[in-house]
């Protein structure tokens, strides 16, 4: 069995302010700064992506006490899938959205 948990993860340490480069995966904030969240992350050295995704799964409420490793596995339509695994070997898919918010599935368990 399989839950998704929908979780908005705060990307602010990623923003950039006043990029001119806007396309269909740029969200912009209320002052104008626009930021493609997708493009962020997948940008990112493998401590600060594992991080990301380590705040992601706590704040969809799932037990994670570090995440060891990430790796991306679907780029589909600009929303690459990325699988995350943390120290006690769960692994949990996670999708960054254009607007920062991340789609969490994980296998329920028992």
């Amino acid at each position: 069995m399989m839950r998704t948990i929908v979780t908005t993860i705060a990307l602010l340490a990623l923003a950039a302010c006043g990029r001119g480069d806007k396309d269909a995966t740029d969200t912009a904030d209320a002052g104008g700064n626009v930021t493609n969240y997708v493009a962020e992350v997948g940008t990112l050295n493998v401590p600060q992506r594992n991080a990301v995704f380590f705040r992601a799964i706590r704040d969809a409420g799932l037990p994670c006490q570090n995440v060891t490793g990430s790796e991306q596995i679907a780029a589909p339509a600009q929303r690459p899938m990325w699988r995350a695994r943390c120290e006690d070997g769960a692994a949990h898919l996670i999708q960054v959205m254009p607007d920062g918010t991340a789609n969490v599935v994980s296998r329920a368990t028992p």
